[in-house]
């Protein structure tokens, strides 16, 4: 796998791997997550465009999996991760992270943070493994809270949300 910069082109594909891989979350009950939105062309046209976003290429091209990063609130904000079904459990996500923890410190930024669910095992509990830690954002956060919001009107505010955040240096 070669982890490179993602290009608009591939926006369609990355978008059909992101409904692909949120069928796992059938595994623990959460299929409003399997059903709801994916992120938009524009939203990933945006990412591209402020922040960056990794993909992890076969040989033969196809993606299997990315991570999308932007600034927000003067941290680095990891906005989404996606690995293709047949790729998962192998450490390919941890790779997209990483290099996406990477990028951040060489664009200046100190922290990362993240919202996730509490309970769903790759998730806050994997970020943990991380490094990541739970936080509470403050009013002056407004990015964040605002991605909280938005997120609570795709409907993922069913099950406990929360925010984390990993100090990078």
């Amino acid at each position: 796998m070669v982890l490179r910069a993602a290009t608009a082109s591939e926006i369609e594909v990355m978008r059909a791997l992101e409904r692909r891989a949120a069928q796992i979350y059938r595994a623990v009950g959460y299929d409003f997550c399997a059903d709801g939105p994916i992120r938009d062309a524009a939203e990933h046209l945006r990412t591209i465009a402020m922040g960056v976003t990794f993909v992890a290429a076969a040989d033969d091209g196809a993606l299997a999996g990315f991570a999308m990063f932007e600034p927000m609130d003067g941290d680095a904000h990891l906005v989404e991760v996606d690995v293709d079904p047949p790729h998962q459990k192998k450490g390919l996500a941890r790779r997209l992270i990483a290099a996406g923890e990477a990028w951040a410190l060489a664009k200046g930024f100190d922290g990362m943070t993240l919202t996730t669910y509490r309970d769903v095992p790759w998730n806050a509990p994997y970020y943990r493994r991380l490094g990541y830690a739970d936080f509470t954002p403050e009013s002056a956060r407004t990015g964040l809270l605002g991605t909280i919001e938005k997120e609570a009107a795709w409907g993922f505010a069913f099950a406990p949300r929360i925010a984390m955040r990993k100090q990078l240096k």
